[in-house]
């Protein structure tokens, strides 16, 4: 199971830049959005794993782009790419994706491209 991050640096320094040119605090540090993201992968392979048993050769990268707000939702989210081929199971890993919750902070909010890597064991 191999989990590969892309955030991306322009739309962070954008939502931070803009924050701060505006009086508001800078968006959401790279750190904290992977480290929820990681707590909260386990739900995420868990959708991949259940459609891999129905088709042992479902692998690839799905990426996408999120907007959160500064309570912590996740107000947009949009699919970039997916190599999964099955566009049911990346609309299934969206839904997950959604029901995270970051946290609320005094931040700026922050748009990050991500994506996640879907390889078989």
């Amino acid at each position: 199971e191999t989990t590969r991050v892309a955030v991306s640096a322009a739309a962070a320094k954008a939502a931070a830049s803009s924050g701060s040119a505006q009086g508001r605090a800078p968006g959401r540090s790279d750190e904290s959005i992977r480290r929820v993201m990681d707590s909260k992968k386990g739900g995420i392979f868990a959708v991949y794993n259940r459609a891999l048993r129905r088709n042992s050769l479902l692998q690839g990268k799905l990426v996408f782009e999120m907007v959160i707000d500064a309570g912590g939702s996740i107000t947009e989210l949009t699919l970039l790419s997916s190599e999964l081929d099955d566009p049911a199971l990346s609309d299934k890993i969206l839904a997950r994706i959604r029901m995270i919750n970051f946290g609320a902070a005094d931040v700026a909010t922050t748009k990050v491209n991500y994506s996640f890597d879907f390889l078989p064991y």
